[in-house]
């Protein structure tokens, strides 16, 4: 409608129930159409039960300014709704509301039919008495948010729909993405998160000693660390000892070897020069004066013979000469 023409005398926007109540009352106004000078009421619920919500029943009682009851719609019906959970529903009807003089209201339900023959009725004629809110999750966490968004990230889930600090009452809970569900659900209704998971890993306290573990466990990983490096260098500095004392010991023994190995070269020749010397020796004390003998004694058998062939030729000579 044209703002000119239609009064807006009061709107709520805040989510009101009241404790069993199978559905949440999320906005509603009060408007004046200056134009016909009629007033009219609109009104949001939201289904929370998982079966189909076919009708809604509802009485409307007025309140003038000085918040005293003027007046009562009675059996206001929406029906032929097919709402399902999580579903808002009524909001562009409008509700003739009679007394002019009207400036807020309050909304009773009387009963709620879902498919399958399923009824529920407010026989204690209960009123919307119960402010649903929930406080930011960045405020409530603080520092601790980002690791609530780690988590988020380690366990598959899409942290950014979750904004609200989850609610945890008895006969209900109040997921992070802001839904309303029963004491029964495990799940989430409209996102699916586990109950289990987000009220443990949405609480302060247990961010907190989640936060210190992993403090510890950095601190631990570190000396770890630290502790293997340290081992790692005495290691390399050990290798370095050991490669060192074994070069040194292998210098020992090769000057060892290379001094023994002279020691048997020396005697070696000093062993070849006591043969040769004592080869010489037998030469020049034995053998050579041996053969000087024996060239002697070989002189004196060929003069012999010359002697004794000069005698024969002279027996034979004298022996002619003499015939």
């Amino acid at each position: 409608m044209d703002e000119e023409i239609t009064k807006l005398l009061e709107i709520k926007n805040d989510d009101m129930w009241f404790r069993g109540s199978p559905v949440i009352l999320r906005s509603m106004c009060l408007e004046l159409d200056r134009l016909k000078g009629e007033m009219y009421t609109r009104v949001k619920f939201v289904n929370l039960r998982p079966a189909m919500l076919e009708e809604i029943i509802f009485d409307v009682v007025c309140f003038n300014e000085h918040r005293e009851p003027i007046g009562r719609i009675e059996n206001v019906s929406f029906s032929g709704l097919d709402a399902e959970r999580n579903d808002s529903f009524g909001y562009e009807r409008q509700i003739p509301v009679p007394d002019i003089e009207t400036r807020n209201m309050e909304y009773v339900i009387r009963s709620v039919s879902f498919s399958g023959g399923e009824k529920w009725e407010n026989k204690e004629n209960k009123h919307f008495d119960t402010k649903i809110e929930q406080q930011n999750i960045y405020s409530v966490q603080g520092d601790y948010n980002k690791q609530f968004m780690d988590i988020c990230v380690r366990s598959g889930i899409n942290g950014v729909d979750l904004v609200l600090q989850p609610e945890f009452e008895e006969d209900h809970w109040l997921c992070a993405c802001g839904a309303f569900n029963w004491s029964e659900d495990k799940k989430c209704s409209q996102c699916k998160v586990n109950r289990e998971w987000l009220e443990k890993n949405t609480s302060v306290e247990n961010l907190r000693r989640n936060k210190e573990f992993q403090e510890l466990e950095k601190e631990k990983v570190k000396r770890q660390i630290e502790e293997y490096e340290k081992q790692r260098l005495a290691d390399i500095e050990a290798q370095k000892s050991e490669i060192a004392q074994r070069n040194s010991d292998y210098q020992k023994m090769a000057k060892k070897q290379r001094a023994k190995d002279i020691r048997k070269r020396i005697w070696l020749i000093a062993a070849i020069l006591f043969a040769i010397a004592g080869i010489l020796y037998i030469i020049f004390t034995f053998v050579i004066p041996k053969f000087g003998q024996a060239e002697e004694y070989e002189n004196k058998d060929e003069n012999k013979v010359v002697d004794f062939v000069s005698d024969v030729y002279q027996y034979h000579s004298d022996g002619i000469t003499s015939i």
